[in-house]
């Protein structure tokens, strides 16, 4: 069982050996909650952004980065020396989605008033607009020009780029909170605000099953697109038929922030507000590894080599390794809650926002 590094002072660690009786009681190690200023770890802290800074992504490459905040603004920009590439204006209200689409050639800003923007970045200027109903989220198709958003109103819109050219799934009268395109690129899975799920068929906008939860604020996928795992509920669902695998939470902890799956090691980790922090085996839907921090779980992002970022409340960044349980790596100089997460493709960087009106790139120190 790997030792945490002391930089993890505010963080009480709980494992659990595969081959340990799941009934045993766990072990459980305490550490001193450290209240100093924390070190700023950053290579880069961007600080154009004038409120919070609620989203990013980052480049195939890893060069250049974008972020939108709460002052309606969104910037791309350098991620070796945070210079300004090109400012995305424009935008009425507080810019809660940016991304780059498959090849880094468009990008793509949404606000909360459901002004969507998409802009050649080779060019720096906006080659496509769109303004409609309030933007619940916004992404890419993984494999072409095609833009899929989600409304408060319930309808996905789903547009060629920069054709214009749209087709609507149509609402049932409830928010469409999140949505992912699966990796076969022929459907995609759609959660909303009353609990409903939806698998539609994008060619034919026709739903192929329809599943009921207590409410639906994000969805994750598998790499293989036969899994899925709701939050806050974290019922895991077969996407093949809308069926119920089984709901992966711990006594006490109903509700879950966040989560993310590491599909190659057949694990789901989980995440919430009070601190609790799960690796589930899923195969046998029990715990793995399990910690428990003294701050909130905003934030989960899968790297490589079994890594997970975890974004807190505290805005520190941990680094674990599902694979042992064991802490990696601390990332600090955030004052206040990470908002988005971003790991580079090498797995070498990462792109942080949050709450304290900045970005910031962290450079991994482990090579493992």
């Amino acid at each position: 069982m790997d030792e945490f590094t002391e930089n993890a002072e505010d963080v009480e660690v709980i494992y659990l050996d595969e081959e340990i009786d799941e009934s045993a009681e766990l072990q459980e190690v305490e550490y001193n909650n450290d209240q100093s200023e924390p070190v700023d770890v950053a290579k880069v802290t961007f600080t154009k952004h004038s409120k919070s800074v609620f989203c990013c992504d980052l480049s195939r490459d890893g060069q250049i980065a974008v972020t939108g905040g709460e002052d309606d603004n969104a910037y791309v920009w350098s991620t070796t020396d945070g210079s300004v590439v090109f400012e995305c204006t424009g935008h009425k209200d507080s810019v809660t989605a940016v991304c780059f689409n498959h090849n880094d050639e468009l990008l793509a800003t949404g606000d909360m008033a459901g002004m969507l923007q998409v802009w050649s970045v080779k060019e720096k200027k906006l080659i496509w607009c769109y303004e409609g109903d309030d933007m619940e989220w916004l992404t890419w198709h993984p494999l072409t020009n095609i833009l899929l958003c989600g409304s408060h109103s319930g309808e996905v819109y789903v547009w060629q780029v920069p054709q214009g050219n749209c087709k609507v799934l149509t609402s049932h009268g409830s928010a469409c909170t999140c949505g992912q395109v699966l990796p076969d690129g022929k459907h995609l899975l759609a959660g909303y605000e009353d609990g409903y799920v939806k698998l539609w068929d994008l060619k034919t906008a026709t739903v192929k099953w329809q599943f009921t939860d207590s409410q639906v604020n994000s969805l994750e996928i598998n790499s293989d697109g036969s899994l899925c795992s709701l939050a806050p509920s974290s019922t895991l669902l077969k996407i093949n038929d809308g069926k119920v695998v089984g709901k992966l939470v711990v006594e006490g902890e109903p509700e879950i922030e966040a989560h993310v799956f590491s599909s190659e090691l057949n694990l789901l980790v989980t995440g919430s507000l009070s601190g609790q922090l799960c690796v589930w085996d899923l195969p046998r839907q029990a715990i793995r590894h399990q910690a428990k921090l003294d701050c909130g779980v905003t934030i989960l992002k899968l790297g490589l080599n079994g890594k997970v970022y975890i974004g807190t409340t505290s805005g520190v960044v941990y680094v674990c390794d599902v694979r042992t349980g064991g802490l990696v790596e601390t990332f600090t100089g955030h004052k206040v809650d990470i908002l988005s997460l971003c790991v580079s493709q090498d797995g070498l960087s990462v792109l942080t926002t949050s709450d304290d009106e900045t970005a910031k790139i962290f450079v991994s120190q482990s090579t493992t």
